[in-house]
């Protein structure tokens, strides 16, 4: 989603989100800095082990509790088991007998394993004081487990949420630039963005996570039907470019038959939700790519200068202010389709049309397989079309009284 839509439903969700949840935000966030008092890393190092499964503990609860229950509007980690958090006390499908019992990786028995758990913790929140990625990632502590500790000591530096298939739900959906190589990795990125939107900043964290799963849903149900990639999410930005590659020359034509069905309004803006993702990610992708082969010729400070003009200003005609390696000024229009060749067609506007014929260093750039992991781009330079090669049909008229 490019900024302008973003600000559309920033400005139409905020006011509603804060009026209806604010004093449910409010309890939360007085639970979790109850939470953080309760538990120093002094005093996590010197937890019982009854004080901290699930199941044991005074009124059962236990550090392990109040993290997944009491705290649950800080982002859900229930539906996974309770060996997520290394040590539990219990029953198995196999074992009907309550006893401690823990996950091998962390000791030879449940006491040698809550110990090193514990050190664990007292390390995770060390290398988030000083913001020691490495250290962070590579810490023991099972993902979840590991973002929501990091969103209850740290909530101004990662997100509220935990799940690997959501984070890469929302990172792909906001085209969020950046290798992603931990769950921590993109939880950061969210926050990165947030603070990119006063009108977030200014608000509740809770408020940026209610909103993204507002705007762009859950992540598709990965079981579900050959819908799924056509509504689904988009692979990670990141993947997209390692895949991405300039072509020179058109795909070829593969006309086929185009698929019938509902033609209703909810159809309709469905379509025109999708073409705008494709067109999103298709802007994204060529916005990469030009920075890449600037850095790859030496020209960095180029790259440094590319600027995603259609992120602030919808009517200028293109999309992206790129530059040939002279420095000379090359405006680029992206048009995207999920399609591997030309056969659909694309859209264009009386007024980009007009920049095509105007503008001295004119593109175009077709952006082929948008929504995938390998998608091809062909640069055309002041593409004539109004020429014998292209056919221009009018879509719709502008009326105004006389």
């Amino acid at each position: 989603m490019n900024r302008i839509e973003m600000a559309e439903q920033i400005n139409a969700q905020v006011p509603i989100l804060v009026e209806r949840d604010r004093e449910e935000w409010r309890a939360t966030e007085e639970r979790r800095r109850r939470f953080v008092s309760d538990y120093t890393p002094r005093k996590i190092a010197q937890m019982r082990i009854d004080d901290f499964v699930i199941g044991r503990g005074r009124d059962n609860r236990s550090f392990c509790y109040r993290l997944e229950r009491e705290l649950d509007k800080c982002g859900r980690i229930l539906g996974a088991t309770a060996a997520k958090f290394g040590v539990y006390y219990g029953k198995t499908k196999s074992d009907h007998r309550e006893r401690y019992r823990h996950a091998a990786h962390w000791g030879g028995n449940h006491t040698q394993a809550f110990d090193n758990i514990k050190a664990a913790l007292v390390q995770l929140l060390d290398a988030a004081k000083t913001d020691d990625m490495a250290a962070i990632k590579e810490n023991k502590i099972s993902p979840m487990f590991k973002g929501k500790i990091l969103f209850l000591y740290y909530p101004d530096r990662f997100a509220p949420i935990y799940s690997k298939r959501h984070l890469q739900h929302f990172v792909s959906e906001l085209n969020l630039p950046g290798t992603f190589d931990s769950e921590v990795a993109m939880q950061k990125a969210l926050m990165e963005y947030r603070s990119t939107w006063p009108d977030l900043t200014s608000q509740p964290i809770y408020l940026y996570m209610r909103l993204l799963y507002h705007v762009f849903g859950y992540p598709p149900d990965q079981a579900a039907s050959a819908t799924a990639t056509a509504t689904g999410s988009y692979p990670v930005l990141s993947d997209a470019i390692e895949g991405a590659a300039f072509i020179d020359e058109m795909p070829p034509m593969q006309r086929t038959t185009p698929e019938r069905g509902n033609t209703g309004p909810g159809d309709f803006e469905m379509r025109q939700k999708q073409l705008r993702r494709i067109g999103d990610r298709g802007e994204a992708v060529v916005l990469e790519l030009e920075k890449k082969r600037f850095i790859d010729a030496g020209k960095r400070e180029l790259a440094r200068r590319i600027v995603h003009v259609s992120q602030r200003n919808a009517g200028a005609g293109y999309d992206i202010l790129s530059f040939d390696v002279d420095g000379s000024e090359r405006p680029i229009e992206v048009k995207s389709t999920s399609a591997a060749n030309l056969s659909g067609g694309f859209y264009i506007s009386t007024n980009e049309l007009d920049k095509s014929e105007s503008l001295a260093n004119y593109h175009i750039y077709l952006v082929f397989r948008a929504s995938s992991k390998a998608p091809k781009v062909l640069p055309l330079q002041r593409p004539s079309l109004r020429s014998a090669g292209y056919v221009l049909r009018p879509m719709n008229f502008h009326v105004t009284l006389m």
